[in-house]
């Protein structure tokens, strides 16, 4: 779950500077102003937050609520949210207030379902896993805005299905694995084949027996997914640094390519006087 409060604090910061800045001049006489008060400080909004306090989830109506506590809170609150979740997972009709949810902003608050859909994961529900099983395989848009050859509309759906597919290997059941493998093998998009690779990995323990199994199922180009190299949780930079560099050894294709120093009127690059050479007399 991500926090809003560095933003805050760092706009904090923004303000004292600002207010600073603006002391060191007389005012002006048509300078901007509003008789409106301002808002509570970022500071003062953050000694009121209850902290460990997230919302109960006892009906649909509580979903919104939820959402938004989530998407506020804290990292340290993440084991409140999965209590809180672990105890609405039976009742269907939260995980229906999930999924409604969802279906009203996908389209309108990318953010918020990504959010949604990461929660409903949590809950390991039978009804979540077959929401994302029949989410994840949805056409995906062929029409509208076109950035640098990629419709826009394909690349939001894609990553939102790429979401639903963690929370189907999150699930982690003979059922759910076997829809991953053949996402993995089927779908059209290399975002939601790449993160089902990645999740399944996770949930496995990043095993050589799990790449064994998935190497059946990955597309020839895209094996190097199977190799990823992940962090984990209290590795030393040394010895990530050491599998890192085996990963690059195996696949230099990734490695970008050395910098060179640009020479004197290469483009680019404005020329300088101090480049230029002395005249010859």
């Amino acid at each position: 779950m991500g926090s809003r409060w560095m933003q805050m604090a760092r706009l904090s910061l923004g303000i004292v500077t600002v207010a600073t800045l603006a002391g060191c001049h007389p005012a002006q006489k048509n300078s901007p102003g509003s008789d409106t008060p301002g808002g509570p400080s970022p500071s003062t909004i953050l000694k009121s937050y209850p902290a460990h306090s997230p919302p109960p989830l006892t009906s649909a109506a509580d979903v919104p609520r939820f959402l938004d506590w989530a998407g506020a809170s804290h990292a340290d609150e993440r084991d409140d949210a999965r209590k809180v979740l672990a105890d609405a997972a039976s009742r269907t009709d939260v995980i229906d207030g999930f999924i409604k949810e969802i279906e009203r902003v996908q389209t309108a608050d990318q953010p918020r379902a990504l959010l949604g859909l990461a929660l409903l994961g949590e809950t390991r529900s039978p009804n979540a896993q077959s929401f994302f099983a029949e989410f994840a395989r949805r056409p995906l848009p062929t029409n509208g805005p076109v950035i640098e050859g990629e419709i826009i509309e394909q690349t939001r759906a894609a990553q939102l299905q790429a979401k639903a597919v963690d929370g189907l290997a999150y699930a982690n059941t003979e059922e759910t694995n076997k829809v991953v493998t053949r996402i993995i093998a089927e779908h059209p998009a290399k975002i939601v084949r790449a993160e089902a690779i990645n999740a399944y990995l996770w949930n496995h323990g990043d095993s050589d027996e799990a790449r064994k199994f998935l190497a059946q199922f990955v597309r020839k180009d895209e094996q190097i997914y199977l190799d990823r190299v992940r962090r984990n949780t209290g590795e030393n930079a040394q010895a990530f640094n050491s599998r890192l560099a085996a990963f690059l050894q195996k696949h230099p294709q990734v490695m970008p390519p050395r910098p060179e120093k640009l020479r004197t009127g290469s483009p680019g690059r404005p020329a300088r006087a101090f480049d230029a050479q002395p005249p010859a007399f």
